[in-house]
């Protein structure tokens, strides 16, 4: 139907389960998780193409229109057989927030369900780094910049802290430039320092590119060097003609 949100609907559904793993959460009820994250938009099936595919924003009649995902995604999904109970519940939650904003409109909770809370930041954090037609793609210290700025207001504080820890601030396949001008793609998240991850240097100092890309753990002090390497920007991995997943 759109290949953005069934795109979008899978990352959801990997990153709350990371998150609900992280929680110790595991075997059916793990399954169960993810299955939710999945169904989460599943009511954009019923939003009109030309509204949801619109490349400019949206007109409040649009938005209204839009905002019924959640109220549809929840009618399907408590009419789908076999379908565990939580997933209409987070189909109908996933907009709504702990500060009572969000929609459906005049809907509050006391308190959201915890898997809707793991799908909304998984559903924020999606959206923001996606390039979309009417939106450039954020870095991802911006993004998790926005939820830390919301966290205890939008979203419960404890899981914004490890949902960073999840995926590091420069998260695995990022393309990054260290402050010695060294190019390099994040292999590995480094949980007690998400600034300091593993990384590959791709291209070296001198703009060379390497033959054989060399490993470095940013978390580990060189005892010869004056200053640690650390790193000091994202870089779009387009306009180096580089696919990090070639090197990871």
């Amino acid at each position: 139907y759109d290949n953005y949100t069934f795109t979008h609907m899978v990352n959801v559904s990997i990153l709350t389960m990371g998150q609900a793993r992280g929680l110790g959460i595991d075997g059916p009820l793990l399954r169960e998780f993810g299955l939710a994250a999945l169904m989460h938009d599943i009511g954009k099936v019923r939003t009109p193409p030309e509204v949801l595919n619109k490349p400019d924003k949206l007109t409040d009649e649009e938005f209204t229109i839009m905002k019924r995902h959640v109220v549809d995604g929840a009618e399907i999904l408590r009419r789908t057989p076999e379908m565990p109970a939580l997933a209409p519940v987070v189909a109908f939650e996933h907009h709504l927030r702990l500060d009572g904003t969000g929609y459906p409109d005049r809907v509050s909770r006391p308190t959201l369900n915890v898997g809707t809370m793991l799908c909304s930041i998984a559903d924020v954090y999606d959206a923001m780094r996606s390039q979309r037609r009417y939106q450039q793609a954020f870095p991802t210290d911006r993004i998790l910049a926005v939820l830390q700025r919301n966290d205890g207001k939008q979203f419960e504080q404890h899981l914004v802290r490890r949902f960073v820890q999840l995926v590091g601030i420069y998260p695995a396949g990022n393309l990054v430039r260290l402050n010695t001008d060294e190019i390099a793609v994040v292999l590995r998240v480094h949980a007690p320092d998400p600034y300091r991850p593993r990384v590959r240097i791709l291209i070296g100092r001198e703009g060379n590119r390497l033959e054989l890309p060399t490993d470095l753990n940013l978390w580990e002090v060189e005892p010869d060097s004056e200053r640690p390497s650390a790193i000091v920007a994202p870089l779009d991995p387009a306009q180096y003609e580089i696919d990090p997943l070639n090197y990871m």
